[in-house]
């Protein structure tokens, strides 16, 4: 199966296990990862069971926004997915897992706002691990 594929298709789990969680409904927008950020905050207390798992759809929900909004492509990374957009090459996984250790200073809508402007700006990606 091709990466982008895999990465859709653990997005729309994200998007089901929202929906059941009663935490919303994820439509791929800026927004969206506000609401996805509230039900991390909501749910998700102390060690998650299976962290690589987590990380991995919430990250897989993320890269879909920043490809379905801005324009990224996934890419196969090692030692996980990466995603290109011009210039940036971006880690949604990574940014996924470091939101659910180090909690809500890390928000996935801020990263997206960080992507956004930095591939606006023509900058690197330098730095948005930190957003």
């Amino acid at each position: 199966m091709e990466i982008a594929e895999r990465m859709k298709g653990l997005a729309f789990i994200q998007v089901r296990a929202a929906r059941e969680a009663d935490g919303g409904l994820l439509d791929f927008s800026q927004d969206s990862l506000s609401a996805l950020d509230r039900l991390i905050d909501r749910d998700v207390k102390g060690e998650p069971k299976d962290p690589d798992a987590l990380s991995e759809v919430i990250g897989a929900y993320l890269g879909e926004t920043i490809s379905r909004r801005l324009g990224a492509a996934w890419e196969d990374g090692d030692p996980r997915p990466r995603m290109r957009l011009g210039e940036l090459v971006l880690d949604p996984l990574l940014r996924a897992r470091l939101r659910l250790e180090r909690g809500g200073r890390r928000s996935l809508e801020a990263y997206f706002r960080a992507v956004d402007a930095a591939s606006r700006a023509g900058r690197s990606a330098e730095g948005l691990e930190d957003a």
